[in-house]
């Protein structure tokens, strides 16, 4: 014993060497057989006293063992036995230069802390949770899993009956400890501040999305009596708390959203009318006017933007539209297509083609419908492509891909119905007269695509748009993933679905990872989820009948983006987006829409 150092602990002591502790903490930790555990911990005890090393700490020991369990082949163990963390180098260069947000870094305490932990906990999911087979397809570049610092502990994104505050208060459950209770708001100001403490307090329990559904109808009660400028300081101020919420974060980005239709919906027409003190103040058919009063308000704030007519980055603004409000409601959607023209800011959502809304909308008849997405990974369908050459080999290979998604999204589910069960997530496992306010079955787990037009420009040698042959191979694709996600909806019970969402940083990353391993296959850019080429040679017109049929395909979120300058022969002036979006309406199952620059 004289022959070890002494050992630095982490708890801030000096102890003596433990060689047992070390065995111990191996078979503890990988189930090795106690015969093999003593082999390793021998090696190690040896290997510290030949090397004459003067200090000694609980994680050099476990490199020592890491080391050895590498030597002798032990390496499922030597996964289970590894430390998480980073290089002290990677650390001090983000507390010198800040997290890196794109084009620009952002440099205060709580961002760094919160790098540094999502490293940690990115490390613990591709090494604890995911087999090896599973962490090589996402880190080689086959897939990327959304999210996956939180894939541990955190949902994706949640929509929010607004019921749920205006009834109960914030929070909404009563045995909530970590913060006062609040009763349901008095008024229209009071609702608002308390829908937004919400979306800052429960984006603790999640990782992306924060929604607030049809607003403008659930709020119309509060605007009863009102006069229109004290409507609108209310929503202006509410809409700028919106995005100071990201100041109290350590994400990049809050993403919010909240989704305003014009008029009251037939479907809501007798549902009892939340108010002030959460009382029922009759049906919302009573509240025609204040609906479209607050519908036009919001528009304006979003139109004006900040002190500095700056855009609002956050929330979203999704707007419900069909062909019927285009005709009966003109001057409130010529003031929102105006906004449209100047600031690109609202999503619209075509309410006659939206899947998702269609048969959600009738369940808003019973209070507190939130449903969301659980967890979505995109597929790199141009690795697929130029390492399979023709269709059928294509398909086999996406079929194996598919099911290692699958196996993933299924070990989500089950993750977060134990985190609910042991309280991890306390808001979400919060109830109100015993039902769940985060309701697992109300969930999606998504899959996305990446690169479906170069995909199928490897495979046919043509672009989606370039031939019927060429657009059919691209629906065939779409379609087999659907299939694929009805039939295992099917078989276990939880919700599969194919949705549209894709992000830049996944598109980079795959292009990255494609040129850094095929270099001679690989293109050098690829399109987001089923888009089309911007440098397509087709019409406008034929653009958005041609993504109306892709839309079909997909349940969740399928968006088309117009860009307002690469189409100035058609856009011209803000009548031009109203022409849009009647076409849309007559000719086509586009189901969302929204205009850039």
């Amino acid at each position: 014993m004289d022959l070890l150092p002494k050992v630095n602990v982490t708890e801030g002591d000096v102890v003596e060497f433990e060689p047992n502790k070390i065995f111990n903490s191996i078979v503890k930790e990988t189930n090795m057989n106690e015969a093999d555990a003593r082999r390793v911990t021998e090696l190690a005890v040896r290997r510290i006293i030949s090397s004459g090393m003067k200090f000694l700490s609980g994680p050099h020991i476990r490199e020592i063992v890491c080391s050895i369990l590498s030597e002798n082949h032990y390496e499922q163990e030597r996964k289970l036995y590894t430390r998480i963390g980073m290089p002290l180098m990677d650390y001090e260069e983000i507390l010198e230069k800040g997290v890196s947000n794109g084009s620009e870094s952002i440099l205060n305490p709580e961002k760094i802390h919160h790098w540094a932990a999502n490293q940690l906990a990115e490390e613990y999911t591709l090494l604890r949770i995911l087999t090896d087979e599973e962490a090589h397809a996402h880190l080689f570049g086959d897939i990327h899993i959304h999210q996956l610092k939180y894939f541990d502990l955190r949902p994706y994104s949640q929509y929010y009956d607004p019921r749920l505050i205006l009834s109960n208060g914030v929070p909404p459950i009563k045995n909530y400890n970590q913060a006062c209770q609040s009763g349901a708001p008095k008024d229209l100001k009071d609702a608002l501040d308390q829908l937004v403490s919400w979306l800052g307090m429960v984006q603790t329990e999640f990782s992306g999305n924060q929604g607030l559904e049809f607003l403008t109808i659930f709020l119309a009660p509060y605007c009863a009596g009102m006069k229109r400028e004290a409507i609108k300081s209310i929503m202006k101020n509410f809409v700028y708390k919106i995005n100071y919420l990201i100041t109290a974060s350590g994400k990049n980005m809050l993403n919010t959203s909240i989704s305003c239709a014009p008029m009251i919906l037939p479907e809501f027409l007798d549902i009892p009318a939340v108010g002030a003190n959460g009382k029922i103040v009759g049906t919302y058919s009573n509240y025609m006017d204040e609906c479209q009063t607050i519908f036009d308000v919001i528009t304006e704030v979003f139109r004006e933007g900040d002190a500095c007519e700056n855009s609002f980055r956050s929330p979203e603004h999704l707007v419900f539209f069909s062909h019927e409000w285009l005709i009966t409601h003109p001057e409130q959607f010529d003031r929102l297509i105006s906004e449209a023209f100047i600031n690109h800011n609202p999503s619209f959502i075509n309410i006659d083609q939206n899947r998702r809304i269609k048969q959600q909308i009738e369940q808003y008849k019973n209070p507190y419908m939130n449903f969301g997405v659980l967890q979505k990974i995109s597929i790199n369908l141009p690795r697929i492509a130029f390492n399979s050459k023709d269709e059928p080999r294509f398909n086999n290979k996406l079929d194996n891909v598919l099911d290692t998604c699958f196996e993933i999204l299924r070990k989500k589910h089950n993750i977060i119905n134990q985190r609910l069960e042991t309280n991890h997530l306390p808001l979400c496992s919060g109830k109100i007269n015993g039902k769940r306010i985060f309701e697992l079955n109300n969930q999606q787990l998504c899959l996305g695509v990446i690169g479906l037009n170069e995909s199928v420009k490897i495979i046919s040698n043509e672009e989606l748009h370039e031939s019927d042959s060429a657009f059919n191979l691209g629906k065939s694709i779409l379609h087999k993933i659907s299939d694929r996600c009805k039939e295992r909806t099917r078989n276990e019970g939880k919700n599969y679905s194919l949705i549209d969402s894709s992000s830049n940083r996944a598109i980079k990353r795959f292009i990255r990872l494609d040129l850094k391993h095929f270099p001679k296959l690989a293109l050098r850019n690829y399109q987001q989820s089923t888009h089309f080429s911007p440098d397509a040679n087709l019409s406008l017109e034929k653009r958005i009948k041609k993504q109306g049929i892709l839309h079909e395909l997909i349940l969740n979120e399928p968006k088309m983006k117009i860009s307002i300058n690469r189409n100035k022969e058609f856009i011209q002036t803000d009548s031009d987006l109203k022409e849009i979006l009647l076409y849309t309406c007559r000719n086509t199952h586009l189901n969302r829409l929204k205009f850039i620059e």
